[in-house]
């Protein structure tokens, strides 16, 4: 090919680049096909930013169905330093006065110094040379559970002091009691507060090993002894009612708030507990629906824009004419003025809670109005995005049937989304197949063309080469025949 193509124009002219020429003026065809692919993946990627949205849309659409959006709560201690405070959304609204008269506490066990550690040299990590074992047994010990319930802490020679705490600390789960060293001594602590007991025994009872440890042998933790200290439960009074429990945290004093104890109030001075409706996450909610939505229809409408048809440059939306998208921003459009059958008169359509839509389709939101809607009838403002369930009664004796009719604001239009985002029957999904379907044909398209081209360069080549060969063998002939009519003078 490099002899042809270096012989190829010598006599007739035709040289590659005549070649070239003639064959970008067939390639014509492959612009159109690369046009097309660009068109295509614009077309992909502005359904799969709609999608996005879409999807995010929905999310925030569902956040409007949960009761917690519309049934929060704030609520306030007089002194966060002294009582703490959390609410759930259904707690009771009002104001309570609370008295901390008692913290509660767990029961405790003391050894005293421990004759092995009476040496100053000693440290608690030097073996203490105790042998022996012993059990730990709280009031929760059950004898169908034994396993469940007692520990035993087996304790060898070598053990130190911090051995003989780890080894205690390792059965906690099963003892509910835990150990810790402070000044070469043994705490034992009840896991759980209250007026609570726990029994140290001995394994075997000849042996001393409890003794050794500085606690007291087969007895149980009582207030009377200078070791042990009993807890005791705590106690509140709450708007004069007394009550007591054996936690800092007090979870059913107040009705859906959860109180915890820090210290002591001072005596007649009782703090202030002040529970209120808390409507900033219901209009945060459906303030973040109205922004997505106007996001959308805006995003939308670019992609179907005409652009100015008169200008000599006009620049159109990637989807101008889709019919699929033209149906999705008049379907949202349209649910966002609907009236809803949810049983309200109060509440009946976005108007009601103070979100209006003008001719453009973007929605505002009147927080005014809504802050009214919540505060006449907060279960009719969700119920205009989601309507409850209806329970209607079997026939002839049969269970009664729940039915949702869906007719919500949100539930519509979280329908007519799901009709296009859904991963297995959604529009975009079957947009996005036929797209790369598209994509993939023209692809061979291009192949097939490139390849017929390649093909016609080599022929042209060759044709050419050829030509340049006749020429050359006529221009040879032409010399033979000029030199027989016109032979060479003799001298």
């Amino acid at each position: 090919m490099a002899n042809d193509l270096s012989f190829m124009g010598s006599y007739s002219g035709i040289d590659m680049n005549t070649v070239n020429s003639l064959i970008e003026a067939e390639s014509g065809k492959l612009v159109k096909f690369t046009n097309k692919q660009v068109s295509l993946t614009t077309e992909k990627n502005a359904w799969k930013d709609i999608n996005t949205r879409l999807n995010s849309l929905y999310e925030k659409l569902g956040s409007l169905e949960k009761d917690e959006t519309f049934q929060a709560r704030t609520v306030k201690s007089s002194d966060e330093t002294k009582l703490g405070i959390t609410a759930k959304a259904n707690a009771q609204l009002g104001d309570y006065s609370v008295q901390v008269n008692r913290l509660a506490t767990s029961s405790t066990m003391t050894s005293g110094v421990i004759s092995s550690l009476a040496d100053k040299t000693m440290t608690i990590k030097d073996a203490l040379g105790l042998d022996g074992e012993f059990s730990i047994t709280n009031q929760d010990y059950d004898l169908k559970k034994p396993e469940e319930n007692i520990a035993t802490i087996d304790i060898k020679p070598e053990d130190s002091l911090k051995d003989i705490v780890g080894k205690i600390n390792e059965k906690t789960k099963a003892s509910g009691v835990q150990a810790k060293i402070v000044d070469k001594q043994i705490i034992l602590t009840d896991t759980k507060m209250g007026a609570r007991t726990f029994k140290l025994n001995a394994v075997n009872p000849e042996d001393t090993i409890i003794g050794d440890l500085g606690l007291d042998i087969n007895t149980s933790v009582d207030a009377e002894k200078p070791n042990v200290g009993l807890g005791q439960s705590s106690e509140i009074t709450v708007d004069g009612i007394t009550i007591t429990s054996d936690s800092n945290t007090v979870e059913d004093a107040i009705d859906g708030v959860t109180l915890t104890l820090k210290t002591l109030s001072e005596a007649g001075k009782p703090m202030t507990v002040t529970v209120k409706e808390d409507t900033a996450k219901t209009e945060k909610a459906i303030q973040e629906v109205v922004d997505q939505y106007n996001s959308i229809l805006a995003f939308v409408g670019e992609q179907l824009s005409v652009g100015d048809p008169s200008a000599e440059k006009n620049k159109t939306g990637a989807l101008v004419g889709d019919s699929s998208l033209m149906r999705l921003e008049t379907g949202l459009r349209s649910l966002m003025t609907a009236n809803v059958n949810n049983g309200s008169t109060s509440v009946k359509n976005m108007k009601d809670v103070g979100i209006t839509v003008d001719r453009e389709g973007k929605a505002t939101l009147d927080t005014k109005k809504l802050k009214e809607a919540l505060a006449n009838d907060p279960t009719a403002v969700k119920n205009l995005f989601f309507t409850p369930d209806k329970t209607e009664p079997g026939i002839e004796g049969e269970p009664a049937v729940k039915i949702n009719e869906k007719n919500g604001m949100a539930q519509k239009m979280r329908s007519l989304i799901d009709s296009y985002i859904s991963e297995k029957t959604g529009i975009i999904t079957n947009k996005s197949n036929t797209f790369d379907k598209e994509m993939k044909d023209i692809s061979k398209s291009i192949t097939s063309f490139n390849e017929r081209l390649e093909k016609k360069r080599s022929n042209y080549i060759a044709m050419f080469t050829r030509l340049d060969t006749v020429m050359m063998q006529a221009e040879s002939q032409m010399a033979y025949l000029a030199s027989q009519f016109n032979p060479p003078s003799s001298k």
